[in-house]
C-alpha cells in the first residue's frame, strides 16, 4: 500500500527525473524510493536520469547487477548540446560554480528539458533546488521541483 504523501508527490503523466541518491536508494532497496517509482509509472509519467548520473552510483557485485537492471528499465537521457547550454545558463542565473555543481547543473538541465510536470528527486538542498529555481527562467521550460530525499 502506498501512503498518501507518496501519492500526492507524484502527478499524472510528466516526469519523474533521478538523481545520484534517488537511483541509490531504489539500488539498495528503499521501499519510499520504490513506491515513488511505482506511483509514477502508474501515473504514466517517464522515469528518467542523465547519462552522467550512473557515474556517481557506481556498484560492485550484485548492486551493480542490481543497477544496471533498474537502468535498463529506466529512460537515459544524453548530455546533449542544448543540456550543456541550459546547464550553462543555470549556473550563470543560480550565481554557482560549475567546477563545485556541473553534474547537479546537467541532472537540472535534464529536467528542465522534460515533459511537465517534472519532479526531481534529490538529496540535495543547496545547489539543486537554487538550480531548479533558476530553470523557471529559461525560455519554455517547465518547473522542476525539488523532491529531497
Amino acid at each position: 500500500m502506498v501512503s498518501k504523501r507518496l501519492k500526492t508527490r507524484v502527478q499524472h503523466g510528466g516526469t519523474l527525473v533521478l538523481d545520484a541518491q534517488g537511483l541509490s536508494l531504489h539500488v539498495d532497496g528503499d521501499e519510499g524510493m520504490r513506491a515513488r517509482i511505482e506511483v509514477a509509472e502508474r501515473n504514466g509519467s517517464r522515469v528518467v536520469y542523465s547519462a552522467v548520473t550512473p557515474l556517481e552510483v557506481r556498484r560492485t557485485g550484485k548492486a551493480a547487477d542490481r543497477l544496471a537492471y533498474l537502468l535498463s528499465r529506466f529512460d537515459k537521457k544524453p548530455v546533449t548540446d542544448d543540456v550543456v547550454a541550459a546547464a550553462r545558463t543555470l549556473l550563470d542565473a543560480a550565481g554557482l560554480d560549475g567546477h563545485e555543481c556541473l553534474v547537479d547543473a546537467l541532472v537540472v538541465a535534464t529536467a528542465a528539458l522534460a515533459t511537465p510536470p517534472v519532479l526531481l528527486v534529490t538529496s540535495d538542498k543547496s545547489h539543486v533546488p537554487a538550480l531548479c529555481k533558476a530553470a523557471e527562467a529559461l525560455p519554455g521550460s517547465p518547473k522542476v521541483k525539488p523532491i529531497v530525499v
